[in-house]
């Protein structure tokens, strides 16, 4: 305890010269950056063959922008628009969906882009009491929880299970931990192109990648994110996939210097931005 004490002294000597994201990796070292992807697919998104670099799939994109999709937490730094989504653009490329020019087949999906932050939006009504987490069965869900057996009843006061996190295996009773966190998210959907002409909406498949937030701005953490979330874009996961970075993945990359000319050139990439996409999100 008196080391303790000690230690938390230093640490308000420090504060005013680190900011909280330094002042955590002096208090409790650095973290690893941990990535959790999963993707579901549609009976028509089953049917698809996955593309690859020799036999690739062609799409047209759209960005939806910077999304706040749980609690408001200001101070996030937004990377530049045109860097995000020459990342996805890349990764998506290395995996065998390619971005329809004029000289390429035609198009036959619709790619809708999106990323941002899903944090945890708590509630302590008493002072005295814990707080209460308002929104931990939408981040189980976009985690990819009802692959691990969470469904509505889960979470519904009257129908939860009685005997609590006993019932749950381990790697669900860890993403049930995991979703009192913040997070960083991306998220790729993919549409039939055909039955969007039509004016149907077709969803085929729907790839979620999210990170734990604390310690690591989003610039940084992207490169990571797609990198390792990259081999399951487009294919369905029977479950969701959790795997921390390693030395090869460790987020060092600078957006602005990257270089992704082997895949895709340096042409401007022909995405459209939704309308919506430039309002700011509500901090």
């Amino acid at each position: 305890m008196r080391h303790l004490c000690l230690l938390l002294a230093l640490a308000a000597l420090a504060l005013p010269r680190l900011e909280a994201r330094g002042f955590l990796e002096f208090l409790l070292g650095r973290r690893d950056l941990e990535v959790i992807t999963v993707t579901d697919a549609t009976p028509a998104g089953r049917r698809l063959a996955p593309p690859d670099r020799a036999h690739p799939q062609y799409y047209l994109a759209v960005s939806l922008g910077f999304r706040d999709l749980g609690g408001a937490m200001g101070g996030i730094k937004e990377p530049p628009v045109k860097d995000v989504l020459r990342l996805i653009s890349a990764e998506l490329a290395k995996q065998g969906y390619l971005p329809a020019t004029e000289k390429s087949p035609p198009a036959t999906l619709m790619l809708a882009y999106t990323w941002g932050t899903l944090n945890a939006d708590t509630l302590r009504p008493d002072p005295d009491a814990p707080s209460v987490q308002l929104n931990r069965a939408q981040i189980v869900g976009f985690l990819g929880g009802r692959k691990l057996g969470f469904d509505s009843n889960f979470f519904d006061p009257l129908t939860a299970p009685i005997t609590g996190l006993q019932t749950m295996s381990y790697d669900a009773r860890n993403l049930y931990e995991i979703a009192s966190e913040d997070f960083y998210i991306v998220v790729v959907s993919a549409y039939d192109l055909a039955a969007l002409r039509q004016k149907k909406k077709e969803l085929l498949w729907m790839t979620r990648i999210a990170t734990p937030s604390l310690g690591f701005d989003l610039g940084e953490s992207m490169p990571a994110m797609l990198a390792i979330a990259g081999p399951h874009l487009g294919r369905e996961t029977a479950r969701p996939v959790w795997m921390s970075a390693t030395e090869k993945f460790k987020p060092n990359v600078k957006l602005g210097e990257l270089q992704l000319i082997e895949y895709l050139g340096d042409a401007p990439l022909p995405v459209v931005e939704h309308p919506e996409a430039s309002r700011k999100p509500k901090r």
